[in-house]
């Protein structure tokens, strides 16, 4: 079982190198631009279906902001990927991976939501909704409900812009 988690981490590792090395070669122009990455963490509380009770679980994730791809005026996109262990008993972790468009309700208060993949324990789509509180200009605090084949987590992260 924890031969799972390696290969998980071993994945998000690599994929996570390949973009990010081109931007600290600091050679030509990068492939990817370091004031559009941002890092984040948080913890939820996981259910599934069935006589097993709620879990808490924890993920880490990096986000890279496409600016260049605005649906609309006030509407921004994103891509995260991330590592979630979600608490239960056994080895129950994935890597993942979701397209996410945010927006402000005014003020501080914003919306997003988040549309992808989970790879690992609970393979398959992955549909997220939530409400963002900007601390400052690089610190995002989130509240998020997110679905997946057969876990619902109800989450709460911390998003960072470096």
């Amino acid at each position: 079982m924890m031969r799972n988690t390696h290969l998980y981490l071993t994945t998000f590792t690599l994929l996570s190198s390949v973009w990010v090395t081109p931007i600290l070669a600091g050679e030509g122009d990068p492939l990817l631009e370091k004031s559009k990455f941002s890092l984040g963490a948080g913890i939820s509380n996981n259910s599934i279906s069935g006589p097993v009770s709620d879990e808490i679980g924890y993920q880490f994730f990096g986000a890279y902001n496409l600016n260049q791809i605005n649906l609309m005026e006030g509407v921004h996109s994103s891509v995260e990927f991330g590592y979630m262990e979600y608490g239960f008993s056994g080895d129950s972790s994935g890597i993942w991976a979701t397209y996410v468009v945010d927006g402000s309700l005014g003020g501080k208060f914003g919306w997003l939501a988040r549309l992808g993949l989970d790879i690992g324990d609970d393979s398959g789509l992955m549909l997220g909704v939530g409400l963002g509180y900007s601390v400052n200009s690089r610190m995002e605090l989130r509240g998020e409900y997110v679905i997946r084949d057969e876990v619902d987590s109800l989450q709460f992260n911390i998003l960072y812009a470096l």
